[in-house]
């Protein structure tokens, strides 16, 4: 199993949503990413407690979730579709 590289978002201590996920760049590299995109948060953003955090995933973490968006997808599709409305 992978290491993968996790960037998340933060409102206080509420999670929020993944914001990248990597398997080609090495933990330093992200961490410094989550440093620069901590610096650009504006007051207002911060006052909020808006913030970014480093977490580690898994490469099982990266298919079950691209497993769920594509079934989410192909609901949607589904749903969408004109045939659905027949």
């Amino acid at each position: 199993m992978g290491q993968v590289f996790e960037i998340h978002k933060y409102k206080g201590d509420v999670f929020l949503y993944v914001v990248a996920r990597t398997n080609k760049h090495s933990e330093d590299y992200v961490k410094s990413d989550v440093e620069k995109m901590n610096n650009m948060l504006s007051p207002e953003m911060k006052a909020e407690g808006m913030r970014y955090v480093f977490a580690l995933g898994t490469v099982d973490t990266i298919a079950r979730k691209a497993g769920e968006r594509a079934r989410k997808k192909g609901k949607q599709e589904e749903e969408n579709s004109p045939l659905a409305n027949s």
